[in-house]
């Protein structure tokens, strides 16, 4: 005879299949929503702006970012930082054309989509190739690195702007160099503020929250930015720019319909049980291009595939190693914190930064990891986590060929 306990079992099984498939129909319905919904809101910009893609001085790529206004403007020249691109200054451009400038912001040398190779060297005739072909440049904007090329442009007279604007940076312009802005966080990582506030040739901005990282999307630093972009050529500054909030709302409703789509994300056949890690990791990867590429420059170029190719196979390897000591995919988190620590503590703060950024790339990787695994297996979950933060590295990482 048959267990009756075992028949009800079964038979509260059959019933609660169909319920619980109609339960992931829904989330997934409401994951595509707000993903398509976050898509839209990322891409909004300022009324009247026109923004397009463009290649200056031969072979450097670029953002133009144009008032719908006819007529003559001032022109502002943007170069941003170490492992970021011409897209990380998008909210400069974007409230500098609101004021009526015409902007360019683009890829240094080995960053973004450039064809050409890093070296500090090339950066700065980047920079003088480009004063070159716009004519003349009234501000400049650099952060970081950018600052650091720029006041070198500055320095050999291949550019001479009304107004340098330097983030997370502290430039020498020279004797006959223009007037210098100093933006900065409070949480900088390489200029502590006390440092910054010896400079009484200068007019300094501190914003109370942000870092390095984030001095290019700080509302404060940008807003300072251009009001005084605006007074070196007589122009009367706009209302503050709103409408990276709502990128800002864009992005978190895109990525949390793209993690919640990976959440319930189906049981492979058996025959494709391989491609859970990679379809789940890039699900997440086309999200996030998608809803931050306007301003993150997440978008993929051809140019980085080897090394992202390389990182994931090193991600792969030490996660095959943790794995084989028994050690969960999550350690390489502590690994990267304390390194990001250790550098801090013995004054390298570059070397700080990028360790706590992989870190916040990790954390990302491993919840990927742990959604791939889910209905898989380890495998599936260390192969999506190398295949998320190996992309993200080789994004980031200059390109030295």
């Amino acid at each position: 005879m048959s267990n009756p306990a075992a028949q009800i079992d079964a038979a509260v099984a059959r019933r609660g299949q169909p319920m619980n498939a109609r339960a992931n129909w829904r989330m997934r319905a409401v994951a595509i929503a707000f993903l398509a919904i976050g898509i839209v809101l990322s891409h909004r910009i300022e009324p009247g702006i026109h923004v397009k893609a463009l290649t200056l001085a031969g072979d450097t790529p670029a953002l133009e970012f144009q008032p719908a206004a006819s007529g003559p403007h001032p022109v502002a020249l943007l170069a941003h930082g170490v492992t970021a691109s011409k897209e990380t200054l998008f909210r400069f451009g974007e409230g500098l054309a609101a004021a009526g400038f015409a902007c360019y912001a683009v890829d240094l040398p080995g960053h973004g989509a450039s064809v050409r190779s890093f070296s500090p060297a090339g950066n700065v005739r980047t920079l003088e190739e480009i004063a070159r072909t716009l004519g003349s440049v009234d501000v400049f904007v650099g952060h970081s690195m950018g600052a650091g090329a720029g006041a070198a442009a500055v320095r050999d007279a291949g550019l001479s702007p009304k107004l340098f604007i330097a983030a997370g940076a502290l430039p020498t312009l020279g004797e006959q160099g223009p007037p210098l802005l100093l933006l900065a966080g409070k949480f900088e990582e390489f200029f502590a503020p006390d440092r910054l506030t010896v400079q009484t040739d200068t007019r300094l901005v501190i914003s109370p929250w942000s870092d390095h990282a984030l001095e290019p999307f700080d509302p404060r630093l940008v807003n300072a930015g251009i009001e005084a972009a605006c007074a070196a050529v007589g122009l009367k500054p706009p209302a503050a720019p709103t409408c990276w909030r709502w990128r800002l709302a864009g992005l978190a409703l895109g990525m949390l319909g793209a993690f919640g789509l990976a959440f319930c994300f189906p049981k492979l056949p058996l025959r494709m049980a391989l491609m859970r890690g990679p379809l789940i990791s890039g699900l997440i990867i086309v999200a996030f291009v998608l809803a931050s590429g306007k301003w993150c420059g997440a978008a993929p170029h051809l140019r980085r595939i080897p090394t992202q190719i390389v990182a994931m196979a090193i991600v792969w390897l030490a996660l095959k190693a943790a794995g084989s000591l028994r050690l969960q995919s999550w350690i390489l988190m502590p690994v990267t914190s304390i390194i990001a620590i250790g550098c801090a503590m013995s004054g390298a703060p570059l070397f700080s930064l990028l360790a706590a950024l992989l870190t916040l790339v990790l954390l990302v990787g491993t919840a990927i990891g742990r959604m791939a695994a889910h209905q898989g297996s380890r495998r599936d979950g260390d192969l999506g986590m190398a295949i998320f933060v190996g992309y993200a590295i080789g994004q980031c990482l200059p390109t030295f060929y």
